[in-house]
């Protein structure tokens, strides 16, 4: 009998002692050994093929198999016999090993790494031509995934997205292109674990921002129900949009949550057209409140009050006292803050526009790379400057507040905000080995990790029982699962990973750094 001897993995093995008892185990291994063939200790890392598939040496020895003709029993607990068979070259999984159960799932041909095409998105407010990462990303994967995509240098690009979205769906060119979701959908279990998903729950995105995008906010999962079923054509889903926000530059400026109610007092006692936007006599109980004990009830009710009647004015009226705002901040000799400067910066994106007003509700942050921060639902939010990596719930939903053209609705957004006040907080993620930093939500939907590797190591990425991609941030290697898979992964490159599959990862001579997303199985 002759058989078919494939190369798995070479290793180095340091102490004699272990060298010698696996040179026992595969020169004495009866079933080979008695079909005649001559056997040496490299042969420790060969593969043979048995009736329910394909197994090592290594693999038998290190899961402590006898080496009889039980070769899986010691894993799979039966009493069945197996003998070693020579490989056929037509077999079409040669690495389909026994059916196991789906928390200890192999890689197989059905479930193997599939590099993904990602869809970049032009937004008004994206960063333009090659001064966008989401440009050279995408111009840096088209050298793998084949889809001839070329920078316009006067136009900006906003977002790449990775995921299963229909406003942005990724595809899989080996698989002549076909979508992420149709992919997972051909075999749910197979690709999202024992969970009852039949789709990734996540987006991943990349974003590069020029200038502020709209102040907005995402309902809650009951709400977005209603929403949709109400208005189709602006909310376009049901689902919640939970988001996570990771600084891939020190220049990242977001708006996140209202002020305390001492600060906005004070933006009122400086500006009196601002006192116009709340109110004048709301300016004064809020002064009052502000300068005493007061519950977080009132300190609910009060913003919400405010915030409705600037929301509620006549565009004319917020033309009228925005321009005398803008110049007395403008005049020579006034000095201004740090929130009046943001408003000056607003004003030149965003000529005319209500949500100028907007930095004296809502806080300032200023992220340096590797920060993160988590935005609820109903958290009102907007973006200013800088690169992020951005995770959220696969939605697109989102009720705008100004900073756009775009519809607003008022009375929803109104109802709907959670008028807390203070910044949220800032992480730097916690630290899972020597190289992975976890970032991770307290929602399910969704978790990240960023591994930075050294130059020319290997790092075993382990597997989750749900369905991730990776991105590579920077660098270049290879991601590799066994011989059944290998992708050649560079900056931009993305990749899909079916639930409960792991994969080794070969970094480069500079190193490299990969974002993977998951479904958070970290709660």
């Amino acid at each position: 009998m002759t058989v078919d001897v494939i190369m798995m993995e070479t290793i180095e093995v340091k102490e004699e002692e272990e060298f010698n008892k696996k040179k026992d185990f595969v020169m004495n291994h009866p079933i080979l050994y008695s079909n005649g063939i001559n056997l040496d200790y490299g042969d420790y890392f060969n593969v043979y093929e048995t009736p329910r598939g394909a197994v090592s040496l290594k693999w038998m020895y290190e899961n402590k198999c006898s080496p009889q003709n039980h070769i899986l029993d010691s894993y799979m607990g039966s009493e069945l016999e197996y003998d070693v068979f020579p490989r056929s070259t037509s077999h079409p999984d040669l690495f389909s090993l026994v059916e196991r159960p789906a928390d200890k799932c192999t890689v197989t041909s059905e479930n193997a790494m599939q590099e993904l095409c990602c869809t970049a998105q032009r937004y008004a407010w994206g960063l333009v031509g090659s001064n966008s990462t989401v440009a050279r990303m995408k111009a840096a994967a088209s050298k793998y995934d084949g889809s001839g995509f070329k920078i316009d240098e006067s136009s900006p690009y906003a977002e790449l997205w990775v995921g299963t979205h229909p406003n942005g769906m990724s595809v899989l060119p080996g698989k002549n292109n076909m979508s992420l979701k149709d992919y997972v959908r051909s075999n749910p279990q197979l690709h999202c674990g024992l969970s009852t998903e039949t789709d990734v729950s996540f987006l991943f995105k990349v974003l590069s921002i020029n200038k502020t995008l709209s102040i907005q906010a995402h309902p809650d999962k009951k709400r977005a129900e209603r929403l949709h079923a109400a208005n189709p054509s602006a909310y376009k889903d049901p689902n919640h949009k939970p988001e996570m926000a990771i600084a891939l530059s020190d220049d990242f400026e977001a708006m996140c949550g209202f002020r305390s109610l001492q600060d906005i007092a004070s933006s009122a006692q400086k500006h009196p057209e601002f006192v116009t936007m709340i109110g004048v006599e709301n300016a004064k109980r809020l002064i009052k409140t502000a300068s005493s004990s007061y519950t977080p009830e009132q300190s609910r009710d009060m913003l919400q009050t405010m915030y409705h009647h600037y929301m509620s004015l006549p565009d004319e009226i917020i033309s009228v006292h925005l321009q005398s705002l803008l110049g007395r901040l403008n005049s020579l000799g006034y000095i201004v803050d740090c929130t009046d400067e943001l408003v000056l910066r607003l004003s030149h994106q965003h000529p005319g526009d209500s949500g100028i007003f907007s930095p004296y509700f809502f806080n300032h942050m200023k992220l340096r790379e590797g920060d993160a921060f988590f935005i609820g639902a109903n958290e009102p939010h907007a973006y200013i400057s800088g690169e992020i990596l951005e995770c959220m719930a696969c939605s697109d939903n989102v009720v705008r507040a100004g900073l756009t053209p775009k519809l607003k609705d008022i009375p929803t957004l109104v109802e709907m905000l959670t008028y807390k006040t203070g910044q949220p907080d800032v992480t730097t993620g916690i630290s899972l080995d020597k190289f992975t930093k976890l970032y991770h939500p307290p929602v399910p939907d969704f978790a990240i990790e960023v591994m930075d590797i050294p130059p020319s190591q290997v790092y075993n990425m382990g597997k989750v029982n749900a369905p991730s991609v990776l991105l590579c941030l920077n660098g270049s290697g290879v991601v590799e699962q066994g011989i059944v898979k290998s992708i050649n992964i560079g900056f931009g490159v993305a990749a899909f990973v079916s639930a409960n599959t792991e994969a080794k990862l070969y970094s480069g001579e500079s190193g490299v750094r990969i974002a993977r997303a998951m479904t958070n199985v970290h709660l």
